[in-house]
Order: C-alpha cells, then structure tokens, then sequence
C-alpha cells in the first residue's frame, strides 16, 4: 500500500523563484513530487511540495545541498527564528555596533528561545554610553585622515564594535540614498550587502547573521571585505565569483583567467626562517658549553684556560691541523 500524501512548504532566502522552480521540477520524477508550487515575497521564495513523506524528506535534503544556506526553513518557520536557533545552536554572541542595526534586529530577535544568551540587544554594545565612547574612539583612529568615506567609515566602526565586546559576530546598517547598508563582521573581515528602497534590511541582515553563525555560503550579491581593506581598493581586485552549481572546468577556467594578476610590489616578501632557526641553535649551544664550562671549573670560568690544558691528550690525534685546534 502506497503512503498517503503530503504537503509541505520549503523556505529560501536570497534565491530566485525561478532558480527554486527549476530545481524542483528537476526533481519531481526522481522524487514522485505530485505537485509543484513557488510564490516570491520580496527575496524570499516559498516553494510547497505535495509527495510521499519519505520522498519530502528525499527532496528537502537534495535542495538543500542544491541552494546551501538558501534553504533556511520550513512550514512556520521564520528568518528571526532559524537566525536565533543558529546563534544559539553554534554558541555564537552576537552584537551590534550602531542604533539602525540594533531597530532591526532586536524587535525581531525578542521572545526566540535561547536568544538571551547569545544577543546583548544592545546592553553591552551601542546602547551602553560607555561601550559607544570605546566604539567611536577605535572606529576614528581606523578612519584616519581624509574625508569622510559611509562605507569606510562603517567597516571601521563595526571592527571596532568586535574587539569592545569581544562578540564572535558584529551587526551593522547605515542609510544610503539608494537603499541600506547592511553588514556583519567576524574575526577575518565584514559581509555587506546594499539593500536597494523597497526591500527589507531587517530580513537580509538576519539571513547575514544567520548565515555566518552556521558558516554557510552567503546570498548572491554579498561581498566579503577582509578587516582594513577599504571597499574602493578592493573593488579593483574582485573576488572569484563562481556559480552556484558545480562549475565546469572550462567555466573555472575562464574565471581564473578573468581574475587579475597581483602585482610583484604588491606580494608580501617571503621571510626565510633559517636564520632565525640558527641563531636559536647558536644559542642553544652556547648555554651548553657554557654548562659544562661550570662543571669543569666548579663555577670558576677564569680558571678553564688552566683546566683545559690539564686535560689529557687523546691517543692517535690526527695530524689535521683543525682536528688539533679542536
């Protein structure tokens, strides 16, 4: 007797319809899938799948090794929810460096079980006067001298955000006249993404952190900034993008070739080690010969002159003259 059949609605984040369309009708033959249904709401995507429970099961983990980290959710779940569960199933603390960060998360990660532990709201961050002072003042000195940069200056403030609070992940957002600024930072560097007027930044700054706390893919259209790269330079040595599928070699190819070759002065120099490695053997064999100089003089060093002549000759010295010096 056949299984009876079921319904179930997969939620994804940062993936378009169609592409979450496509895989799903690729896999209705393999996975008996009855009914097929997609629906967008901004940048997420709902997909309802009508199969066997097993081949629901079979299905949810295929798109989810097809979309990783897209696929974030199912039935009732939540962005604020599957945010809030990575945070505390990885043990991660998170913080935030501005006030706009912390309106869109905290009304949002308020009353999720376990959240308490794992997100100051604030307290020990840019709603703590003292913590704030410590912000601004590291967020300055990594400015440095110039005019004012929004992004830059952000960047900045969000690592200065991570070495006061000591959290594992740093939350920001700033206006921007095309949109919302939304970030994160880690330990290596910040994930940014400009969300454009009309789309919510509160969801895509929760699907930044949820991401990084699981140490997923980020979304399409996310950079990635190592910690004191400014954006500007960094946008004239783009990061290899790939596509989401496994890329074929000729298409590998071609993105490595696309990818700009880094200038010789810009290659860090290559430091040997040998030297450093000999100097600690010299010094190694100093303390020794200075240890046995003490045992043989009974610590008095002016007397080993005497005491090495003393010393009786080994029979059949060669006549080398070196072997003599030695």
């Amino acid at each position: 007797m056949a299984a009876a059949s079921e319904s179930r609605v997969l939620r994804f984040f940062g993936v378009e319809e169609a592409q979450v369309r496509q895989a799903a009708s690729g896999l209705a033959g393999r996975c008996s899938l009855a009914r097929i249904e997609t629906r967008a709401q901004g940048a997420e995507t709902l997909l309802a799948l009508t199969a066997p429970p097993s081949a629901l099961r079979k299905a949810e983990g295929l798109l989810a090794r097809t979309f990783p980290g897209g696929l974030y959710g199912a039935g009732g779940d939540t962005l604020a929810r599957c945010a809030a569960r990575a945070l505390v199933q990885r043990d991660r603390l998170l913080a935030c460096a501005d006030t706009l960060a912390l309106d869109l998360l905290a009304p949002r990660l308020e009353g999720q079980a376990g959240v308490d532990a794992c997100f100051d709201f604030g307290a020990g961050s840019c709603a703590d006067p003292a913590a704030l002072a410590r912000i601004e003042a590291g967020a300055r000195r990594c400015q440095g001298p110039g005019p004012s940069e929004p992004v830059w200056d952000e960047l900045c403030r969000l690592r200065a955000a991570l070495r006061v609070t000591h959290a594992d992940f740093v939350a920001g957002a700033i206006p921007l006249p095309e949109g919302t600024l939304t970030a994160v930072a880690g330990r290596r560097g910040s994930w940014l993404y400009r969300v454009p007027a009309g789309d919510n930044p509160a969801l895509w700054l929760l699907d930044l952190v949820r991401r990084a706390a699981l140490g997923c893919p980020q979304a399409p259209g996310v950079s990635f900034t190592l910690h004191g790269d400014r954006p500007a330079l960094a946008a004239d040595r783009p990061a290899l993008q790939l596509p989401a599928a496994a890329p074929s070699a000729a298409a590998l190819e071609a993105a490595l070739a696309a990818r700009p070759e880094q200038e010789p002065a810009a290659a860090l120099p290559h430091r040997s080690r040998w030297p450093a490695r000999l100097a600690f053997l010299l010094l190694v064999l100093a303390a020794v010969g200075l240890a046995a100089a003490f045992r043989l003089t009974g610590g008095d060093l002016a007397a080993l002159p005497e005491v090495l002549r003393s010393l009786p000759e080994g029979p059949g010295m060669p006549a080398h003259s070196g072997a003599t010096l030695l």
